[in-house]
């Protein structure tokens, strides 16, 4: 493939006219229609449509107005944590500001939550300290797992948004690997690519082990290959092939080429490299092959089974989580996680709070309170 005969195709002009063939609507409805199917559907939408109709000339009240402030406000707060969090060295957050960046000036690109990835314990821990002291957090998700013999972690800490009977809360994700994978199928990947949009658009294919592709990640993508700094379509199908995301992305393609305005968009290039990618992935998925790495999933859902299964996990690197059982009053000064054993299981004590290590989403009220118990004396 030539990268010389990339024919760049011109950017996407999110428009209302776009948006109601998105969701399927009838061109005739007024917004206020279109505004009520984008809450029904996934993806943090609303903002997105409030901002287009803003461009557009539509009538808004001072409520649908507030709201859009509050998004903008809320997007700004995201970009600010990403501006602090990347100069922490080897920093990286992906998705979220850098997909903002290349929609079009004054559409709001939804931001739900923000992804870091750190190279390691340490800088986690430094990067979560940063966010833990300069905002109301309220909830803190931890999971432990391993991947060719090392220790990884994922964050994810919570507080309420601006207004919490209206908007979803905030939440910053940080972990110690860029994508997760799925099971058994495709191994855990610690690192990134080099260039920023292969990190993004690989991002965004790895959400398809997580749910079904959605709207908004269908303009992501279409806002990204329309970009005026696109790597040739060659490089973006090579990178796929390394991170094991080739039939991910090929599907991400395909359903964009299926919304006329956006087919556009799609290189047919890109969609062909990547069709020649994917029986080759395919196969390695049906033989099981892990890519060198252990597999492992950021949020699998087993039942619970025991300390000694915990234990067991831990030690051959499987996932298991941390329930909150003492949330600090400030950072504190570690750089790493500590386990430590009790008589009915296994505690985390982190420089954010102490957990209980589960390996399931159903606790057994007797373990809990033995750990709390556990923790109230470790204290003394």
């Amino acid at each position: 493939m030539d990268p010389q005969t990339t024919t760049r195709p011109e950017p996407v002009e999110i428009t209302l006219d776009l948006l109601y063939e998105l969701l399927g609507i009838e061109r005739h409805w007024e917004p206020i229609v279109l505004l009520r199917n984008a809450r029904a559907v996934r993806g943090h939408l609303p903002p997105l449509v409030l901002s287009v109709a803003q461009q557009s000339g539509a009538a808004m009240g001072p409520g649908s107005l507030a709201e859009l402030d509050r998004m903008r406000r809320r997007a700004a707060t995201y970009e600010a944590i990403a501006d602090e969090l990347t100069l922490i060295p080897g920093a990286r957050v992906l998705k979220g500001p850098s997909l903002a960046a290349r929609y079009p000036r004054g559409v709001l690109r939804p931001l739900g939550d923000l992804d870091v990835v750190v190279p390691d314990e340490a800088r986690l821990w430094q990067a979560a300290s940063r966010v833990f002291a300069a905002r109301p957090i309220d909830g803190i998700d931890i999971t432990v797992l391993g991947a060719a013999g090392r220790r990884h972690t994922a964050l994810a800490l919570r507080w309420p948004s601006e207004d919490p009977m209206l908007d979803p809360e905030l939440k910053v994700e940080i972990s110690t690997f860029a994508y997760p994978g799925q099971s058994d199928t495709v191994p855990l990947r610690v690192e990134t690519p080099a260039e920023q949009v292969h990190a993004d658009l690989l991002a965004l294919a790895e959400e398809r082990f997580q749910r079904p592709f959605t709207v908004k990640d269908m303009l992501d993508l279409a806002v990204v290959l329309t970009s005026s700094d696109l790597p040739p379509c060659a490089d973006i199908a090579r990178a796929a092939e390394r991170f094991r995301l080739a039939p991910e992305l090929l599907e991400l393609c395909e359903a964009t080429s299926g919304i006329e305005a956006l087919a556009p968009a799609v290189p047919e290039e890109l969609t062909r490299a990547l069709r020649d990618l994917v029986p080759a992935e395919q196969e390695r998925r049906r033989a099981g092959d892990p890519g060198g790495q252990n597999s492992g999933n950021s949020s699998p859902t087993v039942p619970h089974a025991g300390a000694g299964t915990v234990r067991e996990r831990l030690a051959s690197g499987q996932p298991v989580h941390g329930m909150l059982l003492e949330k600090t009053a400030a950072p504190g000064p570690g750089t790493e996680a500590v386990t430590e054993e009790f008589s009915a299981g296994t505690l985390l004590r982190t420089p954010l709070g102490v957990f209980l290590l589960v390996d399931g989403e159903i606790v057994d009220p007797d373990l809990y309170e033995a750990a709390r118990t556990a923790v109230r004396k470790g204290a003394r």
